[in-house]
Order: C-alpha cells, then sequence, then structure tokens
C-alpha cells in the first residue's frame, strides 16, 4: 500500500510526496511501541500452544487488544506534537501543511492497523496465514482505486474514462484517509476466522502487565530501528524537497522487500515459539529462519542493483528526483542483505521470550554507530542523502551480526516460558 500512495502522491506534487512521505515515517515511529505490543503476542501465543494451551493463547490475544487499542490516543497525539518541530528544522510549510493533513487522514487507520496485527499475530500463532494474505491483496486492490480518487480526484476518473464527478483532489489527505479505507478491508478479514478460535470459560487472564513487559521491549526495539529511519526521513527534508522525495521513493522500494523478510521473521518466532512450549531446541528453526531470510533479500538486491533507475522513475518524473533515488536504491541493494538477518534473527529471539537483548543491540547499533556515521557522511563530509544512508547501512551491519550470534548463545540453554 505503501508503494501505491508513493506512486499516486508522487504524480501530484513534489511537496505532496515529500509531506506523505515525511508524515507516514513520523506516524509509524509514533505507533511503533503500540506494534511492539501487537508483536508481542507472538511467544505468548505461540509458547501456549506448543505447550497445549490454547485457552492461554485466546486470553493472550484478548489482552493484546486491549493493551495496544490503550496506547492509540497518546500516541497520535505525539505525532502530531512531532509536527511543530519541522518548521524550525527548515522544512518549508507547504511540505509541514500536508505532512500533518496525511497524518490526519490516516489516523483512523492506526486504530484499526493494530487490531489486525493483534488479530493476525493471533491466527500466525496458529499456523494459519492465508487470511491476513488474502485480505492484504484485497486491501491492496481497494487502496489502489480509493487512493487514486481522493488524492488525483476528477482527474484520476479521467484517467479510468469515467466522466468528472466533482470530486477534489486532496493530496497527501487522500492517501492518508485510503490508509485508513484499506484498514477496514484488513481487519475484517482476519478477525471472522479468529473468532472460530474463541474459547469460553478459557482460564485466568493474561495480565496487561505481562503483554507490555513482553511487547514493550519489542516496540522500543523497533522504535530504535525504525525511528533513525524516520529521523533520516525528516534530516531529508532539511536538505531540500527533492532530496526528501528521493528517500522516500527508495525507502519505499526497501520497505517492499522488507516484507518477505518480516514475513520469515514471524515464521520463525512462531517455529521457536512452539518448539520452547513443547521443551524442544529452537536452534534448528531459528538458524534456519535466518539463512531463509537472507536468502529473500538476496532476490531484492539483485533487482536493486540491476535495475535502479528503472525503479525510481516508476514513481517520479522529476529528473533530479530520479538521479538522487537512483543512487539510494544501489546502497539499499547492499544493506538488504543485513536487514534481512537482523530482522529474522531478532523474531527467533522473540519467539524465545529475549525481547530486552534485540532492544539494547538495536539502541546501540543505530543511534551510537549508524547515526554518527549518518551525520558525518551526510552533512560534515557533505555527501547528502547517500552519506546519510550508508550511516543507516553500517548501523544494520553492527545490529545483524549482534542478533545472530546471540540466537546461536541463547538456543544452546534452557529456555524458560513465559
Amino acid at each position: 500500500m505503501s508503494l501505491v500512495d508513493t506512486a499516486v502522491i508522487g504524480r501530484v506534487s513534489v511537496d505532496d510526496l515529500a509531506g506523505a512521505g515525511m508524515g507516514r515515517s513520523i506516524g509509524f515511529a509514533a505507533m511503533i511501541v503500540a506494534i511492539g505490543v501487537a508483536t508481542g503476542l507472538e511467544p505468548i501465543a505461540a509458547q501456549a500452544l506448543g505447550a497445549g494451551e490454547p485457552g492461554r493463547a485466546w486470553r493472550g490475544y484478548v489482552t493484546s487488544l486491549r493493551a495496544t487499542l490503550l496506547l492509540w490516543a497518546p500516541l497520535m497525539g505525539a505525532a502530531f506534537a512531532v509536527t511543530l518541530v519541522l518548521a524550525p528544522m527548515g522544512v518549508s510549510a507547504a511540505v509541514v501543511s500536508r505532512v500533518r493533513m496525511y497524518l490526519l487522514g490516516q489516523a483512523p487507520g492506526f486504530a484499526l492497523t493494530l487490531a489486525f496485527l493483534s488479530t493476525k499475530t493471533f491466527l500466525q500463532a496458529h499456523r494459519r496465514t492465508a487470511p491476513a494474505l488474502v485480505g492484504s491483496l484485497v486491501a491492496n486492490v481497494v487502496n489502489f482505486f480509493v487512493c487514486n480518487a481522493l488524492v488525483r480526484g476528477d482527474e484520476a476518473l479521467v484517467a479510468l474514462g469515467m466522466r468528472p464527478r466533482g470530486l477534489p483532489a486532496l493530496g497527501a489527505l487522500g492517501g492518508g484517509l485510503a490508509f485508513s479505507v484499506a484498514s477496514v478491508v484488513l481487519l475484517g478479514f482476519v478477525a471472522v476466522p479468529a473468532l472460530r478460535y474463541r474459547i469460553k470459560n478459557a482460564g485466568p487472564p493474561v495480565p496487561m502487565a505481562t503483554a507490555y513487559r513482553v511487547g514493550v521491549p519489542i516496540g522500543l526495539q523497533l522504535l530504535a530501528e525504525m525511528g533513525i529511519f524516520s529521523l533520516v526521513a525528516l534530516l531529508s527534508g532539511v536538505l531540500g524537497p527533492e532530496v526528501a522525495s528521493a528517500h522516500q521513493v527508495a525507502i519505499a522500494l526497501a520497505s517492499f522487500t522488507f516484507m518477505g523478510a518480516l514475513g520469515v521473521s514471524g515464521a520463525t518466532a512462531v517455529c521457536v515459539g512452539h518448539a520452547v512450549g513443547a521443551g524442544t531446541s529452537p536452534r534448528r528453526a531459528g538458524m534456519m529462519g535466518i539463512g531463509l531470510g537472507m536468502c529473500v533479500m538476496i532476490v531484492g538486491a539483485v533487482v536493486f542493483a540491476a535495475a535502479p533507475r528503472l525503479l525510481v522513475s516508476a514513481f517520479t518524473t522529476d529528473a533530479r528526483v530520479i538521479a538522487i533515488g537512483t543512487d539510494l536504491v544501489r546502497i539499499a541493494a547492499l544493506f538488504q542483505l543485513f536487514d534481512g538477518v537482523q530482522v529474522v534473527a531478532a523474531g527467533a529471539l522473540r519467539g524465545a521470550g529475549d525481547v530486552r537483548f534485540p532492544f539494547v543491540a538495536n539502541v546501540i547499533a543505530h543511534w551510537f554507530v549508524g547515526f554518527p556515521v549518518a551525520l558525518v557522511l551526510g552533512f560534515a563530509l557533505h555527501g547528502g542523502a547517500p552519506g546519510l544512508w550508508w550511516g543507516l547501512t553500517s548501523g544494520l551491519v553492527v545490529v545483524s551480526i549482534a542478533l545472530a550470534v546471540r540466537f546461536h548463545f541463547v538456543s544452546g540453554r534452557t529456555i524458560v516460558r513465559i
């Protein structure tokens, strides 16, 4: 959906593209702790099912829903608060207004997305992934048409051979609203099958404190990782709307291929969790997952290295954006490999219930290695956007090695269930 949003909004204006990209980065960075709490259901449910306790898995799901939705409103408030610092940072007023419009349209969708993630994770622990896949495919089709209609207005209708209906072109706001509409579809496809696993009188509820104890470190780990990407998106805005737009196109492409490794990460977390619940060694499942994650990312890396300019040109016609984006996609071809290893290794550790080490490792790698390198290369040495991206790559190298070594160590000893 992000790729579609980027492609459609990119045809409107550079300001809309930059605003939507920065708005998306800020919104997801703000929601990331709640997303972590939803993801924290993975070890709780998978370990319970591995131990033959489906009632505890259901109770964990109910607790996860409540815990994530309680965080939605304050985190959305934090996202809008962040936009207050954009103008002092040097981001143009036109871009700042579009950032806020995109966030406004996206806000309802985030509540739905949190419910979707908890529900998807619950089904995933039962090894049922088809509902989320089908829902995602349908949601993408819906998003394509809704995004075009809301972002471009009558222009989109004319392009489809239809008569104008007086539909306004909402630009970045339309992209955010399309995300919310598509989120309704996503949730609907997973909610119905999840209810089939409902167990009445399933036993004592999983305490809210357990959901936060497991999920918050995961959220903070994701925040440490995605926060650095969001900050780089803001820094690219300081370098100008063309640079910000190029960054958005390249990060959208990298995020698309990252979904493959993220899927392997979730599957690895479930397999490791089942093994821990059953009292068997999770090492084989974890190491196979890490290897598969790297293989998935190799495919994306080859495509990025072979045709970077062609890929960027699909999202914008601005010559400067295409030139900068081409350089960034070439760098993304390299960091794809390390990104695949780190996300799957984190999933393996998550399945084992080890959620604190990945958080600490991500903080050190991204903020004490990657960020300083990005500032030096991007600004001190005048490397611009490519310098910023080489800094991101250095952080990914460090964290991927740390997490893979950590899982090898953890899987060699007895693991206590959550």
